[in-house]
């Protein structure tokens, strides 16, 4: 509904992407006047918005690693609460990883878009087949009409993720394409060496 009337807004005042003004900036500034209360009120709701989404992800993120270390897939010291009952060690290496982006793409966020595009696309297909699969083995009531539903948003995020992948690969998305298939190896090395000292252990 959002994207809908924001589309028809863009199109209708003819707002485009440019460094200085954000598209919905444009919009307000032709619906309500630039400078008025209701222009402002849009400005800093989007702020807000911004700054809830940059704080969800030092939330969440930290906690996601804990469970993976629990699994034994990372190293157990990102599962451990600090003083302030935090993952503090997740929240570290979340803002060390952040800067280093930061760093290197020297804080250009039309270099870091295709990244963002490429991850959230690839965790959405990785979510949509895995619920697919849920459904196809419990067989439970109603599973052929929710098997559809998963496997074509499966198959529309997948798309979309190779979409973007082609098209900005050499725009930066190349580094995606290498980092998840490291992370990934690195993660089964981890559990491999856990198991290893478990089996030490249990000698």
């Amino acid at each position: 509904m959002i994207f809908g009337g924001l589309s028809y807004l863009a199109t209708l005042y003819k707002a485009v992407p440019n460094h200085e003004v954000t598209v919905i900036a444009q919009i307000a500034m032709q619906v309500f006047g630039k400078g008025s209360i209701m222009f402002m009120v849009i400005q800093f709701t989007t702020a807000l918005i911004l700054i809830m989404a940059a704080n969800t992800a030092f939330a969440d993120f930290p906690l996601l690693l804990s469970f993976i270390a629990r699994d034994g897939f990372l190293p157990r010291q990102l599962s451990k609460r600090g003083s302030r009952l935090s993952f503090s060690n997740g929240i570290i290496l979340l803002a060390l990883a952040s800067s280093l982006l930061v760093i290197g793409f020297h804080g250009n966020t039309h270099l870091l878009m295709p990244l963002y595009a490429i991850g959230v696309f690839i965790s959405f297909t990785l979510s949509q087949f895995g619920m697919f699969r849920r459904w196809t083995t419990s067989k439970s009531e109603g599973w052929k009409h929710k098997a559809v539903i998963n496997g074509t948003g499966a198959l529309i995020t997948a798309a979309t993720a190779a979409i973007i992948g082609a098209t900005k690969f050499l725009h930066g998305a190349w580094i995606v394409f290498i980092l998840i298939p490291l992370f990934v190896l690195i993660m089964y090395r981890v559990k491999i060496h856990y198991n290893s000292v478990a089996e030490q252990f249990t000698r």
